[in-house]
């Protein structure tokens, strides 16, 4: 009777090892990138563009009219896909200011995007896909006002560990447009990235100047919508 018992526990076990295995499996989708001539090749740069990207905060909106991120790829059809990005660029046309961005606080501002290179890493489980951005250290955007009334306090350094986006995969035989949403990802404020070390031209003593801006918010929240393209057309996967 005992051995029976003990042969029963070792059955069950066994089976609960290949149903964990199964789980596992199931949970992995390979992925493949496309585009209209097929699949796309590692070290093809395919480039994420948004036209609604909008950072939110108690300060008020900021709203830039492009957002362009390039990147080339590392590999393709595989559980992870990864890219590679040496810039982002950030930018409208606000009054007129050529690269200028909108906030709702009406004054212009331009955006420095830090932190590079940038690490993009796409994954799926069924048709539920991730876009994972991680920047060297972070993921940050440095905002400098066009407003001379705040003099060298005009700028605010946003920062976040990653920029978290979701995706719907396509399926064999079945691609998908690559199309990404980011939803209130937030960035914090970091007023030790805006210190810098300068030389009074009296003293000849090196000094730290300030030039975070009182309108800086603590916090702020990134949203919006991003398309992906390459040379050939529209990026898909399956």
């Amino acid at each position: 009777m005992k051995r029976i018992k003990i042969t029963a526990l070792a059955a069950l076990a066994v089976f609960a090892a290949f149903a964990a295995l199964a789980g596992s499996a199931s949970a992995t989708t390979i992925l493949k990138v496309t585009d209209p001539l097929g699949e796309v090749a590692p070290g093809t740069t395919i480039t994420a563009t948004s036209t609604n990207l909008v950072t939110t905060s108690t300060a008020g909106k900021l709203e830039c009219e492009n957002n362009v991120l390039p990147s080339t790829l590392s590999n393709n059809n595989s559980a992870k896909i990864k890219g590679l990005s040496s810039e982002e660029k950030s930018f409208g046309n606000f009054l007129g200011l050529e690269g200028a961005c909108k906030t709702s606080l009406g004054i212009p501002a331009v955006i420095y995007t830090k932190q590079f290179p940038w690490t993009e890493e796409y994954k799926a489980s069924g048709t539920k896909g991730s876009v994972t951005v991680k920047g060297t250290k972070k993921v940050a955007f440095l905002t400098e006002f066009l407003y001379p009334e705040l003099g060298k306090e005009n700028q605010c350094m946003l920062e976040a560990s990653k920029i978290a986006s979701t995706f719907t995969a396509g399926t064999a035989g079945h691609p998908a447009a690559l199309v990404f949403t980011t939803t209130n990802q937030t960035f914090k404020l970091n007023k030790k990235a805006t210190e810098y070390k300068v030389v009074n031209p009296e003293t000849k003593k090196t000094e730290i100047e300030k030039r975070t801006a009182a309108i800086c918010p603590e916090t702020g929240s990134l949203s919006g919508e991003w398309t992906v393209n390459d040379a050939n057309g529209a990026v898909s996967t399956e």
